[in-house]
């Protein structure tokens, strides 16, 4: 598995930032999946009022996305597994966006690995 971080600010935000638990293991198991990641965005300061970004410990993350074949169906998978929060389903972990397109990892005090129930195995 090879882990990337795209510059020295970035790698800077990593270590001296504390991160969420909950971002910690969407992005171990975001990168187990997928072989590895490259580390665009880690803390900044606020760019808006909800910036997840910019809290302590920081609630989001930004992994380069240009590398997957479809990112499209990773950021699906992402949310297949993980809810961000079960009082707003709407609201997703993993967002494929942007103008120089990238993963918008989130997570929030909720955010919590779907059961996926299992179908009836019949001999």
């Amino acid at each position: 598995m090879k882990i990337a971080v795209k510059d020295e600010i970035v790698l800077q935000s990593i270590l001296i930032w504390s991160f969420d638990p909950k971002l910690v293991d969407v992005v171990s198991w975001f990168m187990k999946k997928n072989h590895g990641a490259v580390i665009t965005e880690g803390f900044r300061i606020q760019k808006h009022k909800n910036d997840l970004h910019g809290l302590n410990p920081v609630r989001a993350i930004d992994l380069r996305s240009w590398c997957y074949i479809d990112p499209e169906k990773i950021a699906q998978e992402v949310n297949e597994v993980w809810e961000y929060d079960y009082n707003r389903p709407n609201k997703k972990v993993a967002i494929f966006h942007g103008g120089n397109p990238h993963f918008h990892i989130q997570v929030h005090p909720h955010t919590r690995r779907r059961v996926i129930k299992q179908q009836k195995r019949y001999p």
